[in-house]
């Protein structure tokens, strides 16, 4: 049960001089303050921050961005620093992690199942990309990921995957953000190339890390779409000596669309 003194801090407020004011909830205010003091910020602000310049508890602040984090509404850096995940314009294009984890896990875990290799899901915040699900490989020696990394824009294959079917200005707001740093020496930095590889991606529909963010991996990404938006990526990811050739990788590159496009339908087919 909770305690009826913390239950008391998210009770509708009621003031006896206007009957109006019973209506109010403070728990909402709250939220809506955090999320207004994000979408003004520069740069996203610690925990501490938040409660500091709004007045909140931490406790209670902790709360707030937990939930809006699962609701993606708020995003939270490998820092721990908070930040609004997308403008007010944009929320309606977008689904929360949780509804997408839902949508796709069962997905990933037939590829992880058909190739025992890690599979990964990416989606799109407002200017990063973050990995909200990694189902890691049963194999000893694997390729892997990490809840939470943000994924480079013109390296890996779901930054890739996904960056390539934005509109040019995100494109260039997702490279710019990340930067365009060379992880390996396969890692594409020079602006013509990584526009030429976004347009291969738009014509095949998968995209390919070519030891680009790993020096020892390779990773093939599809994209997903919400409503005909590309919206996060799939991917799977391999060992460079493990890596599939020829047929093999046609037929693993085919159940990889199949996937990221099931994936979609079911997005779209509830959103109606």
């Amino acid at each position: 049960m909770v305690p009826l003194n913390e239950l008391r801090g998210y009770m509708t407020k009621e003031k006896e001089s206007d009957p109006r004011d019973r209506y109010f909830s403070r728990a909402v205010s709250n939220a809506l303050q955090i999320l207004d003091l994000l979408s003004g910020s520069i740069s996203p602000l610690t925990m501490s921050e938040i409660a500091r310049k709004t007045g909140i508890n931490k406790t209670s602040v902790f709360r707030f961005l937990y939930t809006m984090e699962e609701t993606g509404h708020v995003s939270k850096d490998e820092a721990g620093r908070y930040s609004t995940s997308y403008s007010g314009n944009e929320q309606s294009s977008f689904i929360s992690p949780g509804e997408l984890r839902s949508a796709a896990l069962s997905h990933m875990k037939t590829l992880r199942s058909r190739y025992s290799e890690t599979v990964s899901l990416g989606i799109l915040m407002k200017n990063h990309i973050e990995v909200i699900e990694v189902l890691d490989s049963p194999h000893l020696i694997r390729m892997g990921n990490r809840l939470g990394a943000i994924l480079p824009p013109h390296a890996s294959s779901m930054g890739k995957a996904i960056t390539a079917f934005q509109e040019e200005e995100l494109q260039d707001r997702l490279i710019n953000g990340y930067g365009m740093i060379r992880l390996t020496g396969e890692t594409i930095i020079d602006d013509i190339r990584l526009k030429e590889e976004y347009s291969r991606i738009r014509e095949k529909g998968w995209s390919h890390d070519d030891r680009e963010s790993a020096a020892e991996g390779q990773c093939f990404g599809a994209p997903i779409r919400l409503r005909g938006r590309t919206i996060a990526a799939l991917s799977i990811s391999f060992p460079s000596f493990r890596v599939l050739e020829g047929k093999n990788r046609q037929v693993m590159l085919r159940d990889l669309q199949k996937a990221g496009r099931k994936i979609s339908e079911d997005l779209d087919f509830a959103s109606h």
